[in-house]
């Protein structure tokens, strides 16, 4: 992995595991390994085996295109994107009834 592919990759892991309020250590729990190895992964001075890669995927949810920075949306920006797709093609008359499902869902989850 380049210098700047493990800078790219290191600081995605990083904003992804903060937005997820994930701990360093819970993560490197995860993934099986120290939290020092991840510390120097998110500050891009390693890099990460294909093993590790698909791990962090898994827990972080996302795509491996998007932490090697192939890709310029996480999989989850993705989903949202496709999300906001679909709702922006329903007749505006029929939204008080998405928001009325989308309160019954979260309510159900929550």
């Amino acid at each position: 992995m380049s210098a700047p592919m493990k800078n790219i990759s290191g600081m995605r892991i990083k904003n992804l595991r903060l937005n997820k309020k994930m701990t360093r250590e819970y993560l490197a729990e995860s993934l099986d390994v120290s939290t020092r190895f991840l510390a120097d992964v998110e500050a891009g001075k390693v890099g990460i085996s294909v093993a590790t890669l698909t791990r962090l995927c898994m827990v972080l949810n996302t795509s491996a295109d998007y932490l090697l920075g192939l890709a310029d949306l996480s999989a989850e920006d993705q989903e949202r994107l496709a999300i906001r797709k679909k709702l922006d093609g329903i007749d505006k008359e029929k939204l008080p009834y998405i928001h009325t499902i989308l309160d019954a869902f979260m309510e159900a989850i929550l």
